[in-house]
């Protein structure tokens, strides 16, 4: 658990484990702007940056002084570690996981057939019908495989980063992580000069439907800490 205020916060994890849920309740209660990383990753047609490309833009990211970064991306997850006050680490069951990304689905397929803009998050540059989006076996193969393939390339860099590597095993534990969180924000400095406010998360102005961005939960009776757990 850190006791300190946490500026640069990277949230890693599963497909289906919440991220992009926790990300949108973080950056509510604490006013920190949000960069999902699909949003720069993905472009239309599906296409992706190179490798140095990408690297250039997790760098220029990571060189604010404040921010919630989403998203897993191992090869830079270094990039992104080595600059953060806080790294939270969602890793749920994989089934679970699982589950969520099949309903997600379902979701998504449903408001296409509407016709209507998708309510649950989806990467700036990709459509509902697009591979990344619609292939459900391989985001299930990603899900189940999460453990033994993406976050043993991360072990190495979260075992080496200085900032508190918070893991949440369930929901339970991300609503309390996330309350933590947000009652230890502080007023944000100043946006520096030039800076890329077209980087940050959009999905406010994506969504059509009414409804809010979701918020911290509110508090419980009695809270208890969530358990700080370091990757080995």
């Amino acid at each position: 658990m850190t006791h300190a205020v946490a500026c640069r916060i990277v949230v890693l994890g599963s497909p289906g484990s919440g991220k992009s849920t926790f990300s949108h309740a973080l950056a509510a209660g604490t006013g920190l702007p949000l960069i999902h990383l699909d949003d720069l990753y993905w472009r239309p047609g599906w296409s992706r940056p190179s490798t140095p490309e990408w690297e250039r833009t997790v760098a220029r990211l990571t060189a604010g002084p404040c921010w919630i970064i989403d998203g897993n991306f191992a090869g830079t997850v270094r990039q992104r570690v080595e600059r953060a006050d806080a790294v939270v680490l969602l890793d749920r069951h994989p089934w679970l996981c699982a589950a969520a990304l099949v309903r997600r689905s379902l979701r998504l397929r449903r408001d296409a057939l509407l016709g209507r803009q998708p309510r649950d998050y989806l990467p700036a540059g990709l459509a509902a019908d697009d591979p990344p989006v619609r292939s459900l076996t391989a985001l299930i193969r990603k899900a189940a495989g999460f453990r033994g393939r993406e976050l043993r390339w991360m072990r190495p860099a979260l075992a080496a980063c200085a900032a508190p590597v918070l893991r949440c095993r369930s929901r339970r534990s991300a609503d309390r992580l996330l309350r933590h969180l947000s009652a230890r924000a502080r007023p944000l400095p100043p946006a520096p000069a030039g800076a890329e406010s077209a980087l940050m998360c959009t999905c406010a102005q994506r969504r059509h439907h009414g409804g809010p961005l979701p918020g911290p939960p509110r508090q419980a009776p009695r809270p208890t800490r969530p358990v700080q757990e370091r990757s080995n």
